[in-house]
C-alpha cells in the first residue's frame, strides 16, 4: 500500500525552511485559486507551497527587503537534493530540496557573505511528503516530488529574486539521516521568509499590456502582502523598484 505521509514534525521545520501557505491549486498572483488545469504560466510553483504559516506579511517588496540581511537576483541555476533529518525514532525522515541560485545583481549584503563569495547561492526548501510504502521501513519512504520534478515546474534559467539569510544549524531539527548533494567548500545553506522567493513567469510576458505582471511568488502568492507587490510587471521592474528605494550595493 503507498500514499503520500507527511512527517509529524514537517511544520516544525518548515518554520525554517519553508512556510509555504497557498494550497497547491493556487495558480494565479491575484488571490483566486483556479484549478490545476486553468493555470495560464509555465512555471508549477505549487511544489514550494506545501505546508501553511501564519506570518506578518509585508506590504511592499521594499520593505522585506530592508528588514533582511542579503537581497539578490539572478537565476535558477538548477536543483539538487537537500539534507534529509529524522522526525522521530522509527518515522519517516523530513527531506529538502535545494534550490541554487546564480547570483546576476547583488542588492544587499552579498558583498559581505563569505559564503556567496562564488556568486552562488544554495536555498533549503521542503520537499514535500514522502510516499508511504508499508514494504519498506518508514525510514526508507521517499519524497513524492524528486528533483526532476523541481527543475521541470521551475527550470533553469528562471530569472528569480531571493530575500535570503544563511540557516542556523539549530534549523535542521533531529538528526541528519542522509547529507544530500555536497555544497561547494565555504558554502552555506540559506533560508527565505514565506515572501522571500519571487520569480518571473516566461508564460506570463504577454500579459504585461493588459497590466498583469508577469511575477509569481514563489512559496506565498505575490499579492499577500498588498498591492504593492503587483506594482512591478517584470523582474527588471522590480529590481529597479528595490534600487530606487535604496536597497544597492
Amino acid at each position: 500500500m503507498k500514499q503520500h505521509h507527511v512527517p509529524g514534525l514537517m511544520l516544525v521545520a518548515a518554520l525554517f525552511l519553508t512556510a509555504c501557505g497557498a494550497p497547491p491549486t493556487q495558480a494565479t498572483e491575484s488571490g483566486r485559486p483556479v484549478a490545476a488545469a486553468e493555470r495560464i504560466g509555465t512555471l508549477d510553483v505549487s511544489l514550494l507551497r506545501v505546508s501553511e504559516s501564519d506570518f506578518p506579511a509585508y506590504d511592499t517588496p521594499e520593505a522585506l527587503a530592508a528588514d533582511r540581511p542579503i537581497v539578490f537576483a539572478g537565476v535558477i541555476d538548477g536543483w539538487q537534493q537537500g539534507p534529509a533529518t529524522e522526525t522521530y525514532a522509527g518515522g519517516p525522515l523530513d527531506y529538502r530540496v535545494i534550490l541554487r541560485i546564480r547570483i546576476t545583481q547583488p542588492l544587499k549584503g552579498v558583498k559581505d557573505t563569505s559564503s556567496l563569495a562564488a556568486g552562488t547561492a544554495y536555498i533549503a526548501l521542503d520537499q514535500g511528503a514522502v510516499i508511504r510504502d508499508d514494504s519498506l521501513p518508514a525510514g526508507r519512504w521517499k519524497p513524492g516530488k524528486s528533483i526532476t520534478d523541481f527543475e521541470k515546474a521551475m527550470p533553469s534559467g528562471t530569472k528569480i529574486l531571493a530575500y535570503p539569510r544563511e540557516m542556523p544549524k539549530e534549523a535542521l531539527t533531529g538528526p541528519i539521516k542522509l547529507g544530500g548533494d555536497g555544497l561547494p567548500r565555504g558554502a552555506r545553506l540559506m533560508t527565505v521568509p514565506p515572501q522571500g522567493l519571487v520569480l518571473e513567469d516566461p508564460g506570463l510576458t504577454t500579459q504585461r499590456a493588459t497590466g498583469q505582471t508577469s511575477l509569481v511568488g514563489g512559496r506565498e502568492p505575490l499579492g499577500v502582502g498588498g498591492s504593492g507587490w503587483l506594482e512591478p510587471k517584470s523582474m527588471d521592474e522590480l529590481i529597479a523598484r528595490l534600487r530606487q528605494h535604496g536597497i544597492t550595493e
